[in-house]
């Protein structure tokens, strides 16, 4: 059943810390409406850019802009940047096809050098993408992030703003539009030129599918969870802001954190995590003892460090450990027990599982093993039937288990050259084409393009984006299939914007090694 929202207990964790206040964040568009609260962020993001100019080894430098953009990734000299101009860009330039905007949003990049104060080699370029660090760095990234920005900001009770995907529709009424907080000239220091055309007029509008966090919130699996939550919503939203990830700013790694909507897009990533452990701890208190029992993760996992700096340029560190301490930081959302995950709908769409009470007929797994070639083309691939199992009737929510649940794996994703689209990936019926359930979107921020060191893939190439797995009960429940001879496939081209029904001449191509749909045999953090 497609559930648009998702409710649950949430545990009172949050305490007073005389080192820092607790940090209220309340989603952009609330934020918005309070007049004081947008000239206190307007203020900080200002004030910090100003400090872009000031000699490189003082802290107010290391309270600027250029230098928080820079611990996230930069251009320039040490051993996280991802190359200098003079590399990167003709590396990446070639992703534009020839289009003269796309091609354009590189002519501002500059190479920053490496302070030489011992320090600073060891913080700028250190994101974590690609691993289960993920999660914990940028929660930490934004914690002393938003301590600066409240500094500057000169509010004692400043808090950053989430960018709640769904609050704001574009002009026609649909779509994700920008936040108001940071489109069009008005936004003052919020305003970064380097978006998806027409984003930032508010011409037009992301496709709401790309901020669905509904497949990420299928498991309860935190190695699964952080994996697919790291794809969608927060890669594709990436991409769908930051032209399809073939430009800058927001839409490449090294480069993202000079848009300020990237710290409101990565408040609410750290909010739906919160969502999901919430969730997870039903009521519990979440703190390193439940973490350790509940996450799956080995102890020196806790003990990973990294450095920062804080509100006054000084050299800060903090573990994992510290993340899932109370009151290390001190953090609330305004709204983390009812999550919105994906596109809210007037009419939810009849469930086969309501209709037919008992057990489904017999189905057997299938697959798909001779390859896949998208090149710019709408594909609609038939699967096989392999070997017997059975489709519960059953809501997988109310099972309590996933042992059982069909899943989706789509194996040997890779990307040879400039894709130019993305593909929306849906499960369709054979007997009836034009009935289909979306799964989710390919996603490409951080995969295509060169990369700093500390993005990890699962294999050596960065063009390579792996094994996908969704759980996809609810979908084939969706859709009525009574038959593994009725299900199919469909890879539908996209450009993060809107789907395109035309065949695109693409220059590159997705390919794809084998697909599968299977049951789980049952899910483990372990």
């Amino acid at each position: 059943m497609k559930r648009a929202i998702i409710t649950f207990i949430t545990a009172a964790i949050y305490c007073s810390s005389p080192a820092y206040a607790v940090s209220e964040r309340i989603s952009a568009y609330d934020f918005a409406k309070d007049p004081a609260k947008v000239a206190a962020l307007q203020r900080a993001v200002a004030t910090m850019k100003s400090y872009d100019t000031a000699d490189n080894s003082t802290p107010e430098f290391r309270t600027s802009w250029q230098y928080w953009a820079n611990t996230h990734g930069y251009l320039g000299t040490g051993p996280n940047a991802a190359g200098t101009v003079a590399t990167y860009v003709p590396a990446s330039i070639g992703m534009c096809g020839g289009d003269p905007v796309c091609i354009s949003y590189y002519d501002h990049l500059r190479d920053t050098p490496l302070p030489n104060d011992g320090v600073t080699e060891d913080i700028w370029g250190t994101c974590q993408h690609g691993d289960l660090n993920f999660l914990p760095w940028h929660r930490m990234y934004l914690h002393f992030f938003e301590r600066v920005m409240r500094k500057q900001s000169g509010d004692a009770n400043f808090s950053l703003p989430y960018w709640d995907y769904f609050d704001e529709k574009g002009p026609t009424g649909k779509g994700i539009a920008l936040p108001e907080l940071v489109r069009g000239k008005s936004a003052g220091a919020m305003y970064d030129q380097f978006r998806t055309p027409g984003l930032n007029e508010y011409l037009t509008a992301i496709d709401p599918s790309n901020g669905s966090a509904k497949q990420a919130f299928d498991f309860t699996n935190f190695k699964l969870f952080s994996s697919l939550l790291e794809s969608q919503p927060h890669g594709a939203m990436h991409c769908a802001t930051g032209s399809g990830c073939r430009a800058p700013d927001i839409g490449q790694v090294p480069l993202a954190g000079l848009d300020p909507v990237f710290y409101l897009h990565h408040a609410n990533i750290d909010r739906l995590w919160q969502c999901w452990l919430n969730r997870e701890a039903n009521g519990k208190t979440i703190d390193l003892a439940w973490a350790k029992a509940n996450l799956g993760m080995p102890d020196s996992w806790y003990d990973t460090s990294y450095q920062f700096v804080d509100e006054n340029g000084q050299t800060v560190s903090m573990t994992i450990a510290d993340v899932f301490t109370p009151g290390v930081i001190n953090v609330h959302y305004a709204n983390e027990s009812s999550c919105t995950l994906e596109k809210p709908v007037l009419k939810k769409p009849k469930l086969l599982g309501a209709a037919v009470p008992k057990a489904m007929k017999s189905l057997s797994p299938v697959s798909h093993t001779k390859g896949v070639v998208l090149k710019g083309n709408a594909l609609t691939v038939p699967l096989q039937a392999a070997a017997e199992s059975q489709l519960r009737s059953a809501s997988p929510r109310a099972m309590g288990t996933r042992q059982g649940n069909l899943m989706l794996i789509i194996e040997n994703v890779d990307i040879q050259g400039d894709p130019e689209v993305t593909y929306k990936i849906y499960i369709s019926s054979k007997r009836n084409p034009k009935k289909s359930v979306y799964i989710a979107t390919l996603n490409y921020f951080g995969v295509i393009g060169p990369m700093h060191k500390n993005h990890s893939s699962d294999s050596d190439s960065s063009n390579k984006i792996g094994t996908l797995i969704y759980d996809v009960q609810e979908e084939l429940m969706e859709l009525g299939v009574q038959s593994t001879s009725d299900i199919a496939m469909r890879f539908v081209p996209s450009n993060f914007i809107k789907e395109i029904s035309k065949k695109q001449t693409t220059k590159g191509s997705v390919t794809v090694g084998n697909i599968r749909i299977e049951p789980s045999i049952g899910e483990s953090n372990q």
